[in-house]
């Protein structure tokens, strides 16, 4: 799959939005609606961001169910520092 700027873009939007629900904290269980709810993704879309950070090892997607295909995801340490490393070039901008 070629992955394109907009993907790579959302992708970082909902690490970065999982990384503030937990306080930056790994391992914590996430509710997808939660997460969701300010971002406004798709069903279908937002399984296939999560199918794919799970494959970076970014999230880890925790349960199965409810409205989005999974009830909840946990961000990992991996997926804490590539938000970290990211804002942190967006602020040496």
């Amino acid at each position: 799959m070629l992955i394109g700027k907009g993907f790579n873009k959302k992708c970082e939007q909902i690490l970065k939005r999982a990384a503030e629900i937990t306080d930056y904290q790994p391992g914590h269980n996430i509710s997808v609606e939660e997460l969701n709810e300010d971002l406004g993704f798709g069903r279908r879309e937002i399984k296939y961001y999560f199918e794919y950070m799970n494959d970076q090892k970014l999230i880890e997607l925790t349960t199965i169910g409810g409205p989005f295909l999974y009830g909840h995801i946990s961000i990992t340490l991996k997926g804490i520092a590539k938000i970290k490393a990211l804002q942190k070039k967006e602020n040496n901008s």
